[in-house]
């Protein structure tokens, strides 16, 4: 990462008035088709209880071409303190945002892999595709009982949820009108991982 792209960063930080105790997270909706994005509904509601709970900033990630998803998710929230980085940054930009902050959650997308190559620290959220195949790569993989992985990659901490549902899963299709793979990951499921990748960071501090 240039220092170019730290300076972003740095810029970034400060015109948002954002602080070095600050705890920070990106979430990112977008998707390059419809059924790799969790329900615009469980971000609103996720935002909103990051922001209640853990008195999180959030800043909203992800091109010009997701703004109007992301307008749509920021309606529906009863919190209205947020920050919106969509189609204001590069990949190279983008990856220093997200080393920079605490957490970035996302489905499987270009963002994801940016965050994870940035040793920043990764929720993802995988529904019909692969998580070993198309998941961040260069990974150590552990893969849970209830179906969840935990992976390792450079300095960040990488979890993947992705749900046993008896369907095909990978499938691949971007014509599923179901979408259940994503709709049955929670918004309780995420925040559950967000408690310990948050107990984890107060532990490494003590």
């Amino acid at each position: 990462m240039s220092e170019e792209d730290q300076r972003f960063a740095e810029d970034f930080w400060s015109r948002e008035g954002l602080k070095k105790d600050d705890w920070i997270v990106c979430l990112n909706p977008g998707g390059n088709w419809g059924p790799k994005r969790w329900p615009k509904e469980n971000f609103a509601s996720l935002a909103d209880r990051l922001i209640r709970e853990y008195q999180a900033k959030i800043i909203f990630s992800g091109s010009k071409d997701d703004i109007l998803l992301i307008k749509e998710i920021t309606r529906m929230m009863k919190q209205k303190e947020f920050i919106i980085s969509a189609g204001y940054t590069n990949l190279k930009a983008a990856g220093a945002i997200f080393k920079r902050a605490d957490l970035m959650i996302s489905g499987d997308s270009g963002p994801l892999h940016i965050a994870a190559g940035a040793g920043a620290n990764v929720l993802a959220l995988f529904g019909p595709t692969s998580s070993a195949i198309t998941g961040p790569i260069g990974a150590s993989t552990s893969l849970s009982a209830d179906g969840e992985r935990s992976r390792t990659i450079g300095k960040g901490k990488i979890k993947i949820i992705q749900k046993d549902i008896g369907c095909r899963i990978p499938c691949y299709d971007p014509a599923c009108n179901d979408n259940r793979c994503m709709r049955e990951i929670k918004v309780e499921d995420v925040l559950a991982e967000v408690k310990k990748l948050a107990e984890d960071a107060h532990r490494n501090e003590v």
